[in-house]
């Protein structure tokens, strides 16, 4: 639809729009992350800074109620002097059994805002406290904190303390007191932006820096955020954003903190701080994308013209060349693609030309290896009506011999016909062998023993020719019974270790070995020699009939064609391997007999 040109400049256009979103989405998140964990390096310190505030504050308030516990145990009868005690607004001493010893009130305060000691939370509810407040600080020599504003214009908290005459003793007395928290409360700040929310061990609200709190209103309504606060030991923290219906999400800082029997903190502010910056930065980079993107159109139109030119003229020649020109030829001068493309398409023009004729060779084999197929047929019928004949010359040399034992010259010639025939007569097995047409007897053997006795039969003469022979078997040398004929194998093993004999010029080292494979259920002879080796060429045809590399004279070709024959016979699989200077080896693997009785012979196609 597009021609090239175009083409080139949409490619690049696209490479450049998806590279330019990489960048800047990639670049986004990378401020997002980075701000997110600023955010929690920020709010732990916040919370941090907060934990020893309140620690603090409180430390002095226990120290004070201690003091307070002291004299009252040293003197019964002694008085609070209010200007000491600025904060506190009631105050109560009660021994460990649970009787009241000392209650004092800040009358005059509690006077000016019209507020009744009735309704002080730690009055009201000073003897159902008791029981908790000393299961609490029985474990801990800590303090208790809990939210007692009853007036949203004296916010308090209720603060328990045990007291113990001396550090090895147990607890005698509970100081209760309630506290004015504008003093602590002023010293909680969160940064701009951000809603401070400091609860008690029970959840409830002690501070909230939102605009609408109310102190008196000390439960939280924030599901989410008391469900997670119950998740969370003592010195647990976790910051995640929190999606509301009402409202943005807001990324929330929750801390569960160590001190007050676990006092929390949460922060929360909007999740749109993460965004900060961003949008600036898209915007600069859009316009950095249009100022790149209007460049890179104008350089690829240049460059696209100079490369689509030169085609045009490639594409003509190349038309020319798919109607079977091959003679013409590209001439370029420039060394780039397009340069390359022309050398790379003269090239092609040679090949094909080079292709015709491997095309012709392949004919002339495929009439080569019909003719050979032809030949087989033929052979098989040649080789059986021969095989007679050649028996009955032979029959009648050897006869003749008999007769003319006195006669030099013509026992001399009876001789040649017998040997001769001999040799017809072997050319016509192995013809035959390789037609097929003879059938072989299979019954249960050792091929250890099989093995033993081909090395036996070639031992000497290898020993002569100064080659040396190593022999391995596998199980110990123990029967390992197959089905098969021991002269046809012994055939294929003699056949293996002479051209072994030959590929090593009479110098070297014939191992043979049997291999048990008892998961398979196989048993592999493996010849091999440290002669010259095969070509790849050589290993892919060996199998081939009347291929040989012997000289002329020395071999017929169809040794290893009976050879394969005779093994696909057993059922079995002939491999090779070989390499050029470091020897062959050759291994048969053919299933193993378990049968106990394999006595009966069986026969198979040969």
């Amino acid at each position: 639809m597009f021609n090239l040109h175009v083409k080139l400049i949409l490619v690049v256009l696209v490479i450049i729009l998806t590279s330019f979103a990489t960048v800047v989405f990639t670049n986004t998140q990378i401020i997002k992350i980075d701000k997110r964990k600023s955010l929690e390096f920020s709010n732990r310190q916040i919370s941090e800074m907060i934990s020893k505030t309140v620690n603090f504050r409180m430390k002095e308030y226990r120290q004070e109620l201690q003091s307070l516990a002291k004299a009252y145990a040293s003197n019964d009868e002694f008085k609070i002097e209010t200007d000491f005690f600025p904060d506190h607004i009631w105050i109560n001493i009660i021994n460990w059994e649970g009787d009241r010893n000392f209650e004092w009130f800040a009358k005059d305060r509690l006077d000016r805002l019209d507020i009744s000691t009735d309704k002080l939370l730690g009055k009201r509810n000073e003897f159902a406290l008791i029981d908790e407040v000393k299961q609490i600080l029985s474990r801990a020599d800590e303090w208790v904190l809990y939210n007692s504003t009853v007036d949203p214009y004296l916010p308090t908290f209720l603060l328990a303390s045990a007291y113990k005459p001396y550090e090895d003793q147990s607890p005698t007395h509970i100081v209760l007191a309630e506290i004015s928290a504008e003093a602590l409360f002023n010293q909680l700040h969160p940064k701009l932006g951000q809603d401070l929310i400091l609860m008690d061990s029970n959840s409830n609200i002690l501070y909230s820096s939102k605009e609408s709190w109310d102190p008196t209103r000390i439960s939280l309504d924030d599901n989410q955020i008391l469900n997670r606060l119950k998740e969370l030991n003592l010195g647990s923290r976790v910051m995640e954003t929190i999606e509301y219906r009402d409202r943005e999400p807001q990324l929330t800082w929750i801390h569960r903190l160590t001190v007050g029997q676990g006092l929390a903190l949460v922060l929360q502010e909007p999740d749109s701080v993460l965004l900060t910056g961003q949008k600036e930065i898209q915007w600069k980079s859009f316009l950095v994308g249009i100022f790149v993107v209007s460049l890179a159109i104008t350089l690829i139109a240049l460059f696209a013209t100079q490369i689509t030119s030169p085609l045009k003229n490639l594409i003509s020649l190349m038309e020319k060349a798919g109607k079977g020109e091959f003679t013409g030829r590209i001439k370029f001068k420039s060394r780039d693609e397009i340069g390359k493309l022309a050398k790379v398409f003269n090239k092609m023009l040679g090949d094909l030309t080079d292709r015709d004729r491997q095309i012709e060779n392949a004919k002339e084999k495929l009439i080569q290896s019909e003719k050979m197929s032809a030949f087989g047929q033929m052979s098989a019928g040649i080789a059986h009506e021969v095989k007679n004949p050649l028996a009955g010359i032979l029959g009648y040399a050897q006869i003749a011999k008999k007769k003319v034992e006195g006669q030099p010259d013509i026992l001399n010639y009876l001789e040649i016909i017998e040997k001769e025939t001999n040799r017809c007569k072997e050319i016509v097995d192995n013809l035959m062998k390789f037609a097929r047409q003879e059938k072989a007897v299979l019954s249960r053997i050792d091929l250890n023993k099989a093995v033993k006795d081909s090395v036996r039969l070639v031992e000497h003469q290898l020993s002569v020719a100064g080659i040396k022979i190593v022999q391995r078997y596998a199980a110990e040398s123990n029967p390992i019974y197959i089905q098969g004929n021991t002269n046809q194998l012994q055939q294929v093993m003699l056949n293996l270790m002479l051209n072994a004999q030959h590929a090593m010029e009479n110098s070297g080292t014939l191992t043979v070995e049997t291999l048990l494979d008892e998961e398979k259920q196989l048993v592999s002879v493996a010849i091999g020699d440290t002669g010259c080796g095969m070509t790849e060429e050589v290993k892919n045809r060996i199998f081939e009939p009347f291929f040989t590399t012997k000289g002329v004279g020395k071999g017929t070709g169809l040794g290893l064609s009976v050879s394969i024959g005779i093994v696909k016979d057993h059922r079995g699989l002939i491999e090779v391997d070989s390499a050029v200077g470091e020897g062959t080896t050759f291994r048969i693997s053919i299933p193993i007999d378990n049968e106990a009785d394999g006595s009966s012979e069986k026969e198979a196609a040969a």
